[in-house]
């Protein structure tokens, strides 16, 4: 499944997230730092079916997710510190074997992977980054959807959600142009819950709290 993680300085990439640290850690976060080196973080081969959440946030999504599909091997990727200590800590508690951890750049663990090799991948209300002159920055652009392809699976899926309107609509216009994806055709504003938990992540739960509705979007590599 994988190949070295190597060279990951070397590396351009247009930066797609804000903060990587943020309030002192607490004896539990502490704790989860210290297990994410021990037993989840990700070195691991495995045999079975790969599933990736990229940026987890605190990691109820990912626990969930993992929990659910014992047989798969849930990879997340997160950059933010209190979110990788915190989902660590979590899956420590809920006795979690087949999950692990990457604290950083989702794009450079995704460069670990061979070729073909994930089943799905999810993207969850992925920073909107809604000013004009910061929209370089959105984590699906057509350059990052594209090298996302390269690491699917034949009939693997793309699972993305979001409540920013624009960004739904960019989105849509990207996968349009390539050829390799077909779009599940579920309304956008229905949750698809063959590909999505019928739990709700801290943003998404904010959104439908401030009176928006998200869109849900699958896509499935040809």
């Amino acid at each position: 499944v994988l190949v070295e993680l190597e060279n990951r300085s070397s590396l351009r990439l247009i930066k797609t997230f804000g903060w990587l640290k943020g309030r002192p850690l607490s004896k539990n976060q502490k704790f989860g730092l210290k297990i994410h080196k021990e037993k989840y973080d990700f070195s691991l081969k495995t045999k079975k079916k790969v599933w990736v959440e990229v940026g987890f946030g605190n990691g109820l999504h990912l626990v969930e997710l993992a929990k659910r599909n014992s047989d798969k091997l849930i990879v997340g990727s997160e950059v933010y510190e209190n979110g990788v200590a915190t989902t660590c800590f979590s899956l420590f508690q809920n006795k979690i074997e087949n999950a692990r951890v990457f604290h950083g750049d989702a794009r450079i663990l995704l460069q670990s992977f061979k070729c073909e090799a994930i089943d799905r991948l999810y993207i969850l209300f992925p920073d909107p980054w809604t000013k004009k002159r910061h929209k370089s920055r959105r984590l699906l652009s057509l350059e990052n959807i594209e090298f996302f392809s390269k690491t699917l699976k034949s009939k693997g899926a793309i699972c993305i959600a979001t409540d920013v309107e624009d960004y739904y609509l960019e989105i849509e216009n990207a996968f349009s142009n390539l050829y390799q994806f077909k779009k599940l055709h579920v309304s956008p504003k229905e949750k698809n819950l063959s590909f999505f938990l019928d739990v709700q992540t801290k943003y998404e739960r904010k959104a439908i709290n401030m009176g928006l509705t998200p869109s849900y979007l699958v896509y499935k590599k040809v």
